[in-house]
């Protein structure tokens, strides 16, 4: 008996079993290898100029005048898109707590929408949309805001609404997941016992939404500090933030440690951030778990939300129906801003001018089958597909991982480790991209379809660990532990027992790494050379130099093709549901005809 035991246990699922956190090994080792190396790289390329050590790159950053207003441009951009992603994101996070039914269905639906279009695809159709002859500009001087068109494309105005509109989904995912933890009835209790629902609201809603807040506040601000794409097409040639003059350097000029050194001075900064985001939220939990309120506490604390009610007296009331229609005329708003890009498509994708019209003078195919029919943007589009499917897999591989090792783990140390795995969704993926370049350049990877898989798996973990993180909190670990014991190997619990069950959760990070890797031009920029151009480079070359209608065409087959698949998946689910409910119909009903036989027979 004692010797059936030792051999159990020296089974790799045992030995996984007795510390389960020895697993998170295999992606680490990954993140190291693709991650943190790299930038490790970029650092000492940075302090080495003609093979000696020095800091001569960073003398010149300080004495250059344009990279400084870089610098500052990009840091003011990226507070004016955080600041009108809260606030157009928060309301719109609140009433998505308080709707159910079809109008919360359509809410969700809007958040989700611009994940299935491509970023650069959006900042494009920006460009008719926001142009002197596009729709914005006819309707403001239609209803009399203005006298002739304005300029708000090719400029900081075109980059803010374009990078508003793609990290407004963040902010609002953000907020949302740390509102739908907050009681309500809290909310309802103070009210009962006399408190107006302003106070309530500044006391306690607000008070406890803070820690949501400063996460989507550190997550749009240091995402925003490393685009490219949306900046680039939409703003103007004095208008540079850092990652395009990381690229102007790297690509015109061949100045390596300069461009190092620069990419050094960005991540410098974000890392200063995520130190300050990790300890702002471990200061909200270490309250939260002293009883103390979290976040701006001192307004839980005052007396001042009273002070204010009773002053305003009545119009306190008519104060809070007012912010309640700001409120709804600030969803609305929103909603018309995540969609307008996707219509603008459409409608450009299916015109029949040769150039940018919106709203185009006739429709047809004539773009879509110019598409189909180009041999090199079909071979784009393949090869896309196909690096696209192995880096979604292989992050979707070491994120559930990653998942299942931080599930099971109980240590202090468990909170910096998870900020680890998800900093690549924070580090710009731009930084990443350019140490992955110094590696592959070494290694003679840049023809090679492994940099793509291997940057997006980098790039898309974070994203698939967490889909995968919040399934395996739900998960039963003693169906692991009874397949550890009866000798089951870690390759057989996971193919019966953990992907089964877990499948709809793993799908889902799967097709949300798929869309990232297939949306990226990042990586692109740095490694399309030979035959191997990605679709998205096809499309920004096109862009940059025919700005045709044919970009749109590319984006109308594939949501059709999307489309599809979400509806036929939808009446696949919805047949189920029926043919499960017919079939427990007909069971219950076969079950009552043979009692009434046993009775009828005398059983009874």
């Amino acid at each position: 008996m004692q010797q059936q035991k030792m051999s159990v246990l020296s089974t790799p699922a045992a030995w996984f079993e007795r510390n389960p956190v020895r697993i998170l090994l295999i992606p680490v080792t990954f993140l190291m290898l693709f991650y943190v190396i790299p930038l490790g790289i970029v650092v000492v390329v940075s302090l080495y100029s003609s093979g000696n050590l020095s800091i001569e790159a960073y003398i010149k950053l300080l004495n250059s005048r344009s990279f400084l207003d870089t610098l500052l441009r990009t840091l003011r951009l990226s507070l004016l898109v955080t600041f009108f992603s809260l606030v157009f994101g928060y309301p719109y996070a609140y009433i998505l707590t308080k709707v159910d039914g079809l109008a919360r269905r359509l809410l969700v639906f809007a958040v989700l929408l611009p994940f299935f279009t491509s970023i650069l695809v959006r900042s494009y159709a920006w460009v008719s949309i926001l142009s002197t002859n596009g729709p914005l500009n006819q309707l403001l001087i239609r209803s009399g805001l203005v006298n002739g068109p304005v300029s708000l494309v090719y400029n900081e105005v075109g980059a803010l609404i374009g990078m508003t509109q793609i990290q407004l989904p963040l902010m609002i995912l953000t907020l949302y997941g740390a509102m739908s933890r907050i009681d309500t009835d809290l909310m309802r209790a103070a009210e009962i016992l006399g408190a107006h629902r302003l106070v309530a609201f500044l006391k306690i809603y607000l008070p406890l939404s803070w820690p949501g807040v400063v996460s989507g506040l550190g997550l749009v601000f240091t995402t925003t500090l490393g685009f490219y794409v949306t900046p680039a097409l939409l703003g103007g040639p004095s208008n540079y933030m850092v990652t395009q003059s990381i690229y102007l350097q790297l690509n015109k000029l061949a100045d390596f440690e300069g461009t190092a050194a620069q990419a050094t001075v960005l991540l410098l900064i974000v890392l200063m951030l995520l130190f300050l985001l990790r300890h702002a939220i471990s200061l909200g939990q270490d309250r939260a778990a002293g009883g103390r309120k979290s976040g701006p506490h001192w307004l839980a604390m005052s007396s001042v939300p009273e002070y204010l009610v009773r002053r305003l007296g009545r119009a306190a009331d008519w104060l809070l129906v007012a912010l309640r229609v700001l409120q709804v005329s600030t969803v609305s708003v929103s909603v018309v801003f995540l969609s307008v890009t996707l219509v603008a498509v459409m409608l450009l994708g299916l015109s029949s001018d040769d150039y940018l019209r919106l709203p185009p003078t006739g429709y047809s195919l004539r773009w879509v089958q110019a598409y189909l029919s180009d041999p090199e943007w079909v071979d784009s589009t393949y090869f896309s597909l196909r690096i696209s499917v192995l880096g979604a897999f292989l992050a979707v591989i070491l994120g559930s991982i990653g998942a299942y090792a931080m599930a099971r783990w109980e240590h202090r140390a468990k909170s910096t480790a998870e900020i680890f795995l998800i900093s690549p969704m924070i580090i710009p993926s731009f930084v990443i991209a350019l140490a992955l370049y110094f590696i592959f350049i070494k290694l003679g990877w840049l023809n090679s379809p492994f940099a793509y898989i291997f940057t997006y798996g980098v790039f898309n973990f974070p994203t698939a660990f967490l889909v995968a993180y919040a399934a395996f909190q739900r998960f039963d670990f003693s169906l692991v532990q009874a397949g550890a014991i009866l000798g089951a190997t870690p390759f057989s619990i996971w193919r019966r027992i953990v992907v089964p069950i877990l499948l709809p959760s793993l799908l889902t990070a799967w097709v949300f790494s798929f869309l990232g890797s297939f949306d990226d031009l990042v990586g692109a920029l740095f490694f399309s050379s030979g035959g191997n151009y990605t679709l998205t480079m096809r499309m920004w070359s096109d862009i940059r130099f025919e700005i045709s209608p044919k970009v749109a065409a590319v984006a109308v087959v594939f949501f059709t093709i999307a489309l599809s698949v979400f509806v036929l998946l939808s009446i696949a689910a919805l047949v189920r549901r029926r043919l499960s409910r017919a079939a427990s119909s007909g069971s219950a009903l076969l079950q009552h005809d043979q009692q009434e036989q046993m009775l009828t027979s005398g059983v009874y």
